[in-house]
Parts: C-alpha cells; sequence; structure tokens
C-alpha cells in the first residue's frame, strides 16, 4: 500500500502547484525499473523533472542514464549507500543533473514511537522487546537506533532484546511468542512496520500477556487497529515523502533552491505518532478527505522565512 497511497497524495501536491505528475510502477522489479528509466531517458519530449527511488540499489546505473538529459533528478525515500556515493559522488557534483535526495528521519520517528510508549507504561520499569527489519537493510538499523538512543537518554528499563525479522507478519508472530516465553517481564514490544506489529500483536492476544505494542508505520485505511483491536502506538505518514519532494521542487523551479533551506540532500522529521485518541482525525484527515490537503502552506514562495523547511501532519489536519 506505500507507493499508491504516496503517489496519491504526491498528485494532490502536484494539483496544487499545476504541476503535470506521471507516475509509473514497477512493483519493486528492479529490472522493470531500470527499463522505465531507460524509455523516459530517450523520449523526445524530456520531464522536466524525474523523481526515482534507489530501490534494490539501482539509483546509479538510472543516473547515469540521465547524465545528457535536461531533467533534473531527485531521489528520494532509499538514499544511497556509502559504497555507492563513492563510486558515482554526491548531489551535484559528477552527475550535475542529480540536485537532491529527500529521505525520512527514521531515528527520530523511532525515538517518538518510544517516548510515547513509555508514557503508557506510567510508573512501570520499561522492559522492551525490538523487532525490526531484515539484518543489514539501513532502514531496519536506522529504526532500531532511534530506540536505543531513546531508552538511554531516557535513563529508564533496557531493552531486553532485539531480533531481526522479514518484515513479515507471520514470522513476527513466531519470533514473538519466543521473546515472551523468554522474558515474561517485558511490557513493551516495538515493531519495525505494520505487519510485523500486527504478527506481535496476535502473539501478545494468544499469551494474554500485558505488553503495549507499537509499530512505526500505519495501518492501511483503518484506525480500528488502534481504537479496537489493541495497537497502543503507530508512527505514521511514511507515504507523505513524495508530497514533500513536490513541494521542494516547485519552490525550486520558481528560483528557491531547497540547497540553501536545509542542502541538497535532506532528512525529514515529519513522523506523527498516531495513538487512540488521535487516531480518527488522522484518518479522516490522510485517507478520507485526502484530496483537500493543502500542500502550497508548505512551499518558500509563500514564505518570508530562509530557514529549513518544517513539514508537519498537524498543519494539514487542521481541526478535524
Amino acid at each position: 500500500m506505500f507507493w499508491p497511497l504516496t503517489a496519491e497524495l504526491m498528485g494532490v501536491a502536484a494539483k496544487n502547484f499545476g504541476i503535470h505528475l506521471e507516475v509509473l510502477y514497477a512493483e519493486r522489479d528492479h529490472l522493470l525499473m531500470l527499463k522505465q528509466a531507460e524509455d523516459v531517458a530517450n523520449r523526445t519530449n524530456q520531464p522536466d523533472y524525474v523523481i526515482m527511488v534507489n530501490e534494490k540499489q539501482t539509483a546509479p546505473k538510472m543516473l547515469r542514464m540521465f547524465e545528457d538529459s535536461p531533467a533534473k533528478i531527485l531521489l528520494i525515500h532509499n538514499d544511497m549507500t556509502v559504497d555507492q556515493r563513492q563510486e558515482i559522488g554526491n548531489e551535484r557534483e559528477q552527475i550535475e543533473n542529480w540536485i537532491g535526495t529527500v529521505t525520512t528521519d527514521e531515528e527520530c520517528g523511532t525515538y517518538k514511537m518510544m517516548e510515547a510508549l513509555y508514557q503508557q507504561i506510567g510508573y512501570r520499569v520499561p522492559q522492551v522487546l525490538g523487532i525490526t527489519g531484515e539484518r543489514g537493510t539501513p532502514v531496519s538499523l536506522e529504526r532500531a537506533q532511534g530506540v536505543t538512543d531513546y531508552i538511554a537518554q531516557s535513563g529508564r528499563g533496557k531493552q531486553l532484546q532485539l531480533v531481526f525479522s522479514n518484515w513479515g507478519s507471520a514470522d513476527a508472530e513466531v519470533k514473538t511468542r519466543v521473546l515472551l516465553a523468554r522474558y515474561p517481564q517485558a511490557n513493551i514490544i516495538w515493531a519495525a512496520n505494520y505487519s510485523m506489529a500486527l504478527g506481535a500483536l496476535r502473539a501478545v492476544k494468544a499469551l494474554k500477556s500485558p505488553v503495549l505494542v507499537g509499530s512505526t508505520a500505519t495501518a492501511p485505511y483503518s484506525a480500528s487497529v488502534l481504537t479496537d483491536e489493541g495497537l497502543s502506538i503507530s508512527l505514521g505518514s511514511h507515504f507523505f515523502i513524495g508530497a514533500w519532494a513536490m513541494v521542494l521542487l516547485n519552490d525550486y523551479h520558481n528560483g528557491l533552491d531547497f540547497a540553501e533551506n536545509g542542502g541538497v540532500r535532506q532528512k525529514l522529521d515529519y513522523l506523527y505518532v498516531i495513538n487512540s485518541e488521535n487516531a480518527p482525525r488522522y484518518y479522516q484527515a490522510v485517507y478520507e478527505q485526502a484530496h483537500l490537503l493543502d500542500f502550497s502552506i508548505f512551499s518558500k514562495t509563500s514564505q518570508t522565512s530562509s530557514t529549513g523547511y518544517e513539514f508537519s501532519l498537524e498543519p494539514l489536519m487542521g481541526n478535524r
């Protein structure tokens, strides 16, 4: 569901700014993605801008395809690895038309998630279990680091164990059962995506464990997992990354280079902690009335401030 939602919000932002947006889906097929990039790079009428993703580390090859293109390239969601940057350089260097990279600050996000879970645990000493994604995946490690940072800085409780999973619900359920048998004192479980959180939640319910479960992603289209099914905290809004990119490109196109407001490599802290109280308002704004969202309020063309971008969901949700 991530990319359809991302594209939908990009479309809303594009409409706000009068931008024509074309979306090509590769369904995580990196060979198809490369073919699509080649086709676009060979078009007679080139787009002004191309937004691409470093899926399966294909970005360097795609960037090379556009080296001689007049199109400006913006990379979103998955940053280049250290090795890739050593090979291809950084933004606006070897490949001059690669104008920027926009990613989500995952560490800040999970830091906020843990802060909310600690508030819910109250006076009890937090005893934490973690389930993150595949070993070696940058986003898995970044999300785990945010948790580690919060626990250390809070000075309360500890993380009993962190395990790696395959991002799926079934594997997370099995591992949660093992973890709870090993650590019956656990009272918080965090999972690095929504599917794994649901697996952990099933194990918690089956074992009737008094454990809070938090997720680093929202449930698709329904607030019931927070209001009825028992998930304590959900860290939402990753799929706004494309809309924020549209804001940056609109400003760039109008002569306000985002490099002067946060740099060419932007890591955005905008993830939103959703709980049972604010979930209905969040889901109404984001899922039911997304077409009413106004992303122009974040544009530097309508501001006098020269500080960095401050992307946030609160202004979008208003008084809903």
